[in-house]
């Protein structure tokens, strides 16, 4: 990082110096420019009152010639550009005439022109002026100097600059390097922190410095990372410790029968109901098992979704249609309430489930009474509700039931045969499938619960 910003600041100083020296050589000539415009002029103001007469024009050349830092040199034109007089100076440079001069001089212009006399190596700043008479071209003045000042201040400013360069790359570099190690001290603490992070300490969290830069946002970053992988070891440990314990109770019970039943002789009959409990035992683990692993699916995105349009009217139906029965052996009214035909993109398997285990928790929770299924349309979305009068769910566990293994009354639901999975995975597939699920429920009036899924549009 310190290489760069020096690399960075190098070319930048560079350029910035280039700018410089370009300004400063355009301004001196400029500053040249205006010197002989002025001596041209003055020559013009003398010239138009006067002929151009040698001796005056000889006195004018030992005027300017014995000047020290821009000595000038000059030669007079007439309209055709034919030399009239032509100085000393002017002689020594060679200077070859050009028609451009002529031309200009018609059109009333100046002509600026930088020369190179042979072998010499300073360079000349010639300027020829056209001189009017009213209207008409009557001279052209050539006057012009040398250009050895403006390249000596050049080669001075370029000293200083090449003189100047290292203490500038120095300070840069000494600049960067504190920079540099300003900006990433926060990586070091960020490293160390991190690395003294692990399962066993995934409560703590990296300090924020309060700037609100990149790096309180990394910071922020990082942390919200460790809170998603500590929420996911929680939920591991819990989910592990729960399955352990729901699986524990019914092997238990399973070994205990069979040491009943092997503790004496028994008849053919009483070993064959002894097996057909233990085969009704085995599928309540496999169903548990089964719902285990969906489950652990959902926590880690791999619920494999055959999604395709499924009628949702179709679907509540058929659940109508397997529910009934059970609802009549029970003298409970389930009833099916709505008006129009809705779609949504779905696993139908899946959804079944879903509105399986709503039903079936509504059919066992309620001792009389009835339960409706309802179906409305509310903008882009289907609204299912299952309403039972059954006994309700207290205000203060609405909120957990759809945790794993939960159960407001462990009592009740162990006779029921509910281990506490059917609301969570009841969750879990609305999740799948872009919906929610909901609660609303009053002790001993009963409960609604309430899925939304996306239509298919």
């Amino acid at each position: 990082m310190t290489g760069w910003f020096v690399f960075a600041f190098s070319v930048s100083a560079l350029l910035i110096c280039l700018f410089l020296y370009v300004r400063l050589k355009h301004q001196l000539i400029k500053e040249v420019d205006r010197f002989i415009l002025d001596e041209t002029s003055e020559m013009a103001t003398i010239l138009s009152r006067k002929p151009a007469e040698i001796d005056f024009l000889m006195k004018f050349e030992d005027e300017i010639i014995t000047r020290r830092f821009y000595p000038f040199f000059f030669q007079i034109l007439d309209k055709d550009g034919k030399p009239l007089y032509i100085s000393k100076k002017f002689r020594e440079i060679q200077y070859e005439p050009n028609e451009r001069v002529v031309l200009n001089a018609r059109n009333r212009k100046e002509t600026v022109e930088s020369i190179h006399s042979p072998g010499r190596r300073r360079p000349f700043r010639i300027i020829s002026t056209p001189l009017l008479k009213e209207g008409k071209l009557i001279y052209i003045i050539q006057l012009g100097t040398h250009l050895h000042f403006v390249r000596k201040s050049l080669a001075a400013f370029k000293s200083n600059i090449l003189a100047a360069f290292p203490a500038i790359l120095a300070l840069g570099s000494l600049g960067g390097w504190i920079l540099a190690r300003k900006s990433l001290s926060p990586i070091g603490y960020i490293t160390s922190k991190t690395q003294r992070i692990t399962s066993n300490n995934l409560n703590e969290r990296l300090t924020a410095r309060g700037t609100n830069d990149e790096m309180d946002d990394l910071i922020g970053t990082i942390n919200g990372m460790i809170s998603r992988l500590e929420d996911s070891f929680n939920r591991l440990a819990e989910f592990t410790g729960d399955a352990s314990h729901e699986l524990k109770t019914p092997i238990c019970a399973l070994r205990g029968e069979a040491e009943v039943l092997l503790s004496r002789r028994r008849t053919t009959e009483e070993y064959q109901e002894g097996l057909a409990h233990f085969i009704e035992r085995f599928d309540h683990l496999n169903r548990m098992i089964n719902d285990l692993i969906f489950l652990s699916k959902s926590d880690s995105s791999h619920v494999g979704l055959k999604t395709r349009p499924v009628k949702l009217d179709d679907l509540l139906k058929e659940m109508w249609s397997l529910f009934y029965v059970v609802a009549e052996q029970k003298k409970i009214v389930l009833t099916l309430d709505f008006v129009q035909e809705l779609t949504v993109i779905g696993d139908k398997i899946r959804l079944q489930q879903l509105f399986s285990n709503l039903i079936d928790n509504a059919i066992k929770y309620t001792m009389e009474g009835s339960i409706r299924i309802v179906m409305e349309k509310e903008d882009e979305r289907v609204v299912v509700k299952v309403i039972d009068t059954g006994i309700g769910i207290p205000k203060e566990e609405q909120g957990n039931i759809f945790k794993r293994f939960y159960r407001v009354e462990k009592s009740r639901s162990r006779e029921s045969g509910g281990v506490g999975l059917g609301l969570s995975i009841a969750e879990r597939i609305a999740s799948a499938h872009k919906g929610r699920i909901e609660v609303r429920s009053n002790v001993n009036e009963g409960s609604t619960f309430i899925v939304s899924l996306p239509l298919l549009t």
